[in-house]
C-alpha cells in the first residue's frame, strides 16, 4: 500500500472522462465542506490482498492519525495507481477503498470518494506545514 496524504483547506473535483469500460459514464462535481480534509491518494498493490484485513487496518490507522494531527473530520479517498510499479486488480482496489470509507464513516468521519474508474479534474489548496504532506508505504 502506498498512501499520500495531503491536508487540504479546500478541494473540488469534477469527473472528466471514464477510464474503466466497466464503469458507467458519470458527471460528478463535488467539494469538501468548510474546515478542511485529508486528501488521500491511495495505491493498492497486489501483496495488499494477501492480508486484506491488515491492509485495511493499517490504512485506517494512518488516515485517522493524519486527520487527528491536522484536526479535520473529513477524508477524501482517491484511487491513484501511479505511486508504485505494481497495482492490484481494479475491483479489489475498489473494495478496499469502499471498506476503508465505510469504516471511517462508522467512527464519525465524513468521507468523499472520487468517482471510481474516471479521470477527474481537481482544484485544491494544500496547507503549508510539513505535516500537511505525508507519504506512507506499508
Amino acid at each position: 500500500m502506498k498512501l499520500l496524504m495531503l491536508h487540504v483547506r479546500e478541494f473540488w473535483l469534477k469527473s472528466h472522462q471514464r477510464n474503466l469500460e466497466s464503469e458507467p459514464e458519470l458527471e460528478v462535481e463535488a467539494t469538501t465542506e468548510p474546515g478542511g480534509a485529508v486528501l488521500a491518494w491511495v495505491h493498492v498493490e497486489p501483496q495488499d490482498l494477501e492480508d486484506r484485513a491488515a491492509t485495511v487496518r493499517k490504512t485506517l490507522k494512518n488516515l485517522k492519525w493524519h486527520a487527528r494531527k491536522v484536526e479535520v473530520e473529513q477524508v477524501v479517498l482517491h484511487s491513484f495507481a501511479h505511486l508504485s510499479e505494481e497495482t492490484a486488480e481494479p475491483e479489489a482496489s475498489r473494495e478496499i477503498l469502499l471498506e476503508v470509507g465505510e469504516r471511517l464513516e462508522s467512527v464519525g468521519y465524513k468521507v468523499l470518494h472520487t468517482p471510481w474508474g474516471h479521470f477527474n479534474e481537481f482544484q485544491m489548496h494544500v496547507e503549508g506545514p510539513g505535516i500537511a504532506k505525508v507519504f506512507k508505504s506499508f
